[in-house]
This record gives structure tokens, C-alpha cells and sequence, in this order.
């Protein structure tokens, strides 16, 4: 049984927009970028989600913006994710990160996309990636970690960043 909220593609689309156009407003316009607070160019994390469904997955990043004040990222993953009583199974995502602050203690915004296919009733499904939370990550790269609250859960995450 499909959660009505993904009944169609359109539907994943339309909350894909959304995500990413709400990521868009939350940034503010920078005149220049400064290369002192810099983060690193690509990470690679898994990071583990759970509640009323279940995420996990592997990530590679890479840095598609760094300015002054936030730095975005392009995601990418494989790994399983599902909703209790409904779909489930393996499957890849694609998500845009936003990071804000200095230093080594960030604010994080997550939104994309998990396409999967369900294990029991082998349908296709999609599920939003929509996360908010804190990642320790200093600038010059080394370990990485992530606290989440998102639309698969609460999670934690690991890695490192080059």
C-alpha cells in the first residue's frame, strides 16, 4: 500500500521543487567568497535515520558553492530506506546540502529525493529528503559528524571530508 503522498512522480517532483526552493531562500546574496572559512571540496559519510520509518545510506558529496556564510553541497547515495507499513527496499538518492556557520560547528539543511524499489510488493517508490540538524566538519578537512531531524526520522551520521 502507497502512502498517498507518493501516489505519482509528479508528487515526488512537486516536493522536490519545494525543498530545494525553500534551500534557495534561505540563502542570502554574497558578494564575494572568501577562501579563509572554506570547507572541504568533497565528503563521503553514512548516515542512519530512524522513527516512524528507517534510512540508511552511504553519501558522497561534492563542494558546488562556498561563500562567506553557507556552502552548498551536491549529493549523491545508495542505501535502503522505508516507511513503517508501507514501502521499502534499496535504492539511490540525490540532494542538495546548505551549510552555515564558521569554524568547525555548522547548521545543516538537507533536500532531495530517495528513489527505491520495494522489496515486498516490487514497486518503485520516492520518498522527500528533507533534514534539518548540526555537522561538526572543520575546514581543513577530517572526521565528520551529523546530527539530523528529517522526514525519515532522527539520525546520526559519520565520515570524513577531504
Amino acid at each position: 500500500m502507497k502512502p498517498y503522498l507518493f501516489h505519482s512522480s509528479f508528487n515526488a517532483n512537486i516536493i522536490l521543487f519545494i525543498g530545494i526552493l525553500l534551500l534557495l531562500l534561505c540563502n542570502q546574496s554574497e558578494a564575494r567568497i572568501t577562501t579563509a572559512t572554506e570547507l572541504s571540496k568533497v565528503n563521503l559519510y553514512a548516515d542512519f535515520g530512524f522513527h516512524f520509518a528507517g534510512q540508511a545510506s552511504i553519501n558522497l558529496e561534492r563542494q558546488i558553492y562556498s561563500g562567506e556564510k553557507t556552502t552548498w553541497y551536491g549529493r549523491g547515495g545508495v542505501g535502503t530506506a522505508g516507511i513503517i507499513m508501507a514501502n521499502g527496499g534499496f535504492g539511490a538518492l540525490g540532494a542538495i546540502t546548505m551549510l552555515t556557520g564558521k569554524g568547525n560547528k555548522h547548521f545543516e539543511i538537507n533536500g532531495g529525493t530517495f528513489i527505491g524499489k520495494d522489496t515486498e510488493h516490487d514497486e518503485i517508490f520516492v520518498y522527500p529528503l528533507i533534514d534539518f540538524g548540526y555537522r561538526y566538519q572543520k575546514p581543513e578537512g577530517g572526521f565528520i559528524f551529523k546530527a539530523k531531524l528529517g522526514f525519515l526520522g532522527i539520525g546520526i551520521g559519520l565520515g570524513y571530508a577531504f
